[in-house]
């Protein structure tokens, strides 16, 4: 089969640059390429990023960040007001110290704490081109990234990239293996890569073995805490925060093993007949202050508890079980 070009829709046409199918279509994404065909449509006349963001289904903030990518390749400029503010020393775009960044509170994801970025200082395309002319480390880092997150970087994310690099003077080592831990854990967007790497700076962490120790930490975490899942049986939703507390103690603090910890859980539920953190907790943290680090001490103090008394032995007249399971009864009604 064979394609000809239908001349009838030809009666209105514009101009699109050599350059976006020489150099850009390997590298821009299918929306960048929509916002410029919807922006080269309506020129000579600004672009209505309202209209394009309809017209698309898309956000104005996502057309603004295609539109960025088209101004660093040199297709768009900005209007005179936004030229106005004289642009920094290109240099060091960002301060040398972390500690002069304005910094929110942190959010926790799971044991994670991630530091949210309020304000910083933007860069712009022409020091972000210096950056890349003097480091040759930033250019291998960007296509680095791309690769490994299979997708171009937008502009911004680009930006987000070099501010991250230089501000905080990390390597690109320590870059990407943040944003491998990000991928297995599911978070590939910049802005939450950007939270991650500028909440564990905050916290120290900020050279290569440091971050590498950390992640480790991270990892054991999950995994005991995906055991702990298992073995009560808990499918239908995520651990809250203060029952991802018990479990590091349990397992960090307390050096018990999963045995011992299935133990506890089945005597809870013997108990109170459901699982509880706090009264499994409770038990844990006794044998742990009277020593119980095997299964049998652990079996032979629960044995203890419910055996009959011999004669002549000072055994309270009540059942210390029996008295917990109706507190912690009464105390969720």
């Amino acid at each position: 089969m064979e394609y000809q070009i239908d001349f009838g829709i030809w009666g209105s046409i514009f101009p699109v640059p050599t350059a976006v199918a020489d150099r850009h279509l390997k590298f821009c994404s299918e929306q960048q390429l929509k916002v410029l065909l919807l922006a080269l449509r309506d020129a000579p006349h600004p672009v209505d990023v309202q209209y394009i963001a309809k017209r698309l289904g898309l956000s104005p903030s996502q057309i603004s960040d295609c539109l960025d990518y088209w101004q660093q390749a040199g297709l768009f400029s900005t209007s005179a007001s936004s030229q106005d503010t004289p642009s920094p020393a290109v240099r060091q775009p960002a301060p040398s110290s972390p500690s002069s960044a304005t910094i929110s509170e942190t959010v926790s994801n799971g044991e994670q704490k991630i530091t949210t970025v309020r304000v910083r200082s933007k860069m712009t395309p022409s020091q972000i081109s210096e950056m890349c002319k003097n480091d040759s480390s930033i250019p291998w880092l960007l296509e680095e990234l791309q690769q490994r997150l299979a997708r171009p970087l937008s502009p911004a994310e680009t930006e987000t990239v070099a501010y991250l690099y230089s501000y905080f003077h990390l390597t690109p080592d320590y870059i990407l293996m943040a944003v491998e831990y990000c991928k297995c854990i599911g978070k590939t967007s910049m802005r939450y890569i950007e939270r991650l790497i500028t909440g564990w700076v905050d916290q120290g962490i900020d050279t290569h073995d440091k971050a590498e120790a950390h992640i480790l930490e991270l990892s054991h975490r999950a995994s005991n805490e995906g055991l702990i899942k298992s073995l009560f049986g808990i499918q239908d939703r995520e651990l809250s925060k203060k029952e991802k507390d018990f479990i590091q103690c349990w397992f960090q603090d307390y050096g018990f093993d999963a045995e011992l910890i299935k133990l506890a859980y089945d005597r809870t539920v013997d108990n109170t007949g459901k699982i509880s953190f706090p009264y499994l907790n409770k038990i844990l943290t006794q044998w742990h202050q009277q020593g119980i680090r095997t299964r049998e001490q652990a079996l032979a103090e629960m044995g203890s508890r419910t055996s009959p008394a011999s004669p002549g032995d000072d055994v309270p007249s009540y059942d210390l079980d029996a008295i917990e399971k109706i507190m912690e009864r009464n105390s969720n009604q």
